[in-house]
């Protein structure tokens, strides 16, 4: 069985480590585990103690009842070679070493990881790590991370080179509704490479949407070999660091990588269409679109807004990042006539000069997806506005009800007004996902996203589909100027 499988999916379990003391690594891990529902026998091996979390112990791995799929490593360095020793002798297959102070440490370091790697190897057995924070499962909940983490199924699989910022990765991916099928912390990549994990998540198919965190690749030939294989069935979105000679030098302390020349990695990352970012943002950004927003067939973009301001900044991003803000069709200026009143600028970005917001946003999308001269609508703003007017309601009617004969009916006349817009909304969306669906054509939407909105079933169903709400234009711009590099790449225009 491929080993890489048995790390994601192990039957049974020892954590090395084990422990009640909750300042410890080894209880974060050991409870994680406890907890995933996938495991079906666990055992902890700690050599103080008999009971760990409630579970009998063991002092060592030679005295557990039975050999484990997979052994989780976390105790000081000096001790690691022993459990290595335990794991060859019992036949175990796989292992994932978190202890630090090896190899990113110095020549000491370097020679007892080097042990490390060929006393496993001689077993043949596989590791993760050292130094590295854990690894989950998003598809059957199993997880040695340290810390809790929501379990939801998702699409995206990360593989990161670094181990307390990948936390970080993690929680910027689910604060934007983005959840995960893998993860994996690979450390120091002793044994296992980042390659390995990028082959696996290349044949899962839970992955949809491969993500990195680099500082330096180890195996660069075989990284940009299987990328150039991999990229034009599954996309791959990266955070390459090292970008500054400061930056290089952070990256050889911290994991002992190799940064390398930055623009030769640029160079290797576009020829083999990998899409390369430069914050975790734009990472899950991008990696949520290509989810399931259907891929441009050029890089022309017709920009919809509420204000003339955003239409601006919009216009700028777009044509600082390779994008066409194109001209509209006479059809289609003419079909707008119809809609907005004689001052809109008759142009694009169209710019529905706040007539009635959300209904005049919706009726203009139709004729700009109709409009052969756009490959990807830009919509800042007006998309999602039902989901603010709870909140308004909540500031405005306060005056008004002191004033009213009658405070309960305004309230009523307020919800069902309230209900009512964002019934229409949703029949929106509907619209929306159709046409997206018949011209194959990316909608990026840009919106302030609060608490509030986040409760909405209008959030709820965007999501669903694929629309994410980003923060400000600029990276609705960038989305979209990803979508035409990986299209360009794939469909080879």
């Amino acid at each position: 069985m491929d080993p890489i499988e048995v790390i994601f999916n192990p039957e049974s379990v020892a954590v090395v480590g084990a422990s009640n003391d909750l300042t410890k690594w080894g209880a974060g891990i050991f409870a994680r585990v406890l907890n995933s529902p996938s495991v079906k026998r666990l055992y902890p091996v700690n050599i103080h103690q008999p009971v760990v979390q409630g579970v009998k112990a063991y002092p060592s791995l030679r005295d557990l009842p039975e050999p484990v799929d997979f052994v989780a490593i976390v105790i000081p360095y000096p001790d690691v070679p022993k459990v290595i020793d335990d794991c060859v002798a019992l036949g175990v297959k796989t292992a994932l070493i978190i202890t630090a102070g090896l190899g990113e440490t110095g020549e000491e370091g370097v020679r007892l990881e080097r042990e490390i790697v060929s006393k496993a190897q001689q077993g043949g057995m596989r590791m993760v790590g050292p130094n590295c924070m854990g690894h989950f499962n998003g598809i059957n909940g199993f997880s040695t991370l340290r810390m809790s983490f929501p379990m939801e199924r998702g699409e995206i699989g990360v593989i990161s080179q670094s181990g307390g910022f990948a936390m970080h990765i993690l929680m910027c991916g689910m604060e934007m509704g983005t959840f995960f099928s893998k993860f994996v912390s690979v450390g120091n990549e002793a044994d296992l490479h980042f390659e390995d994990f990028l082959a696996y998540l290349a044949r899962d198919p839970d992955t949809k949407v491969i993500t990195g965190y680099i500082e330096g690749l180890r195996k660069g030939r075989e990284f940009f070999r299987l990328a150039k294989e991999i990229t034009k069935k599954k996309p791959i979105v990266v955070v390459k660091v090292g970008r500054t000679p400061a930056g290089a030098k952070a990256a050889r302390s911290h994991t002992s990588a190799i940064a390398g020349s930055d623009i030769v990695y640029d160079a290797a990352f576009k020829q083999s269409g990998v899409l390369r970012v430069d914050t975790v943002e734009e990472l899950f950004d991008v990696a949520s679109a290509l989810l399931k927003q259907p891929l441009p067939r050029g890089n022309r973009v017709g920009i919809l807004t509420t204000g003339g301001g955003f239409g601006c900044v919009t216009s700028d991003a777009c044509e600082r990042l390779g994008l066409k803000v194109a001209p509209l069709s006479p059809e289609t200026i003419e079909k707008l006539n119809k809609i907005l009143p004689d001052r809109w600028p008759h142009s694009n970005p169209v710019d529905t000069v706040a007539t009635g917001m959300m209904n005049a946003t919706y009726d203009c999308i139709w004729p700009l997806m109709e409009d052969p001269n756009l490959d990807t609508l830009l919509i800042i703003g007006g998309i999602g506005m039902s989901m603010m007017f709870p909140r308004f309601s909540a500031n405005n009617l306060k005056e008004v009800m002191k004033q009213a004969d009658n405070p309960q009916s305004i309230v009523d006349f307020a919800q069902q007004m309230f209900s009512q817009r964002q019934k229409e909304e949703l029949l929106g969306l509907d619209k929306l996902f159709q046409y997206m669906e018949k011209y194959k054509k990316p909608v990026i939407v840009s919106t302030h996203v609060t608490d509030l909105t986040r409760q909405s079933p209008v959030f709820e169903k965007l999501k669903k589909n694929g629309i994410m709400m980003y923060p400000t234009p600029e990276r609705a711009a960038a989305v979209a100027a990803r979508l035409v590099e990986y299209s360009r790449y794939v469909n080879e225009w």
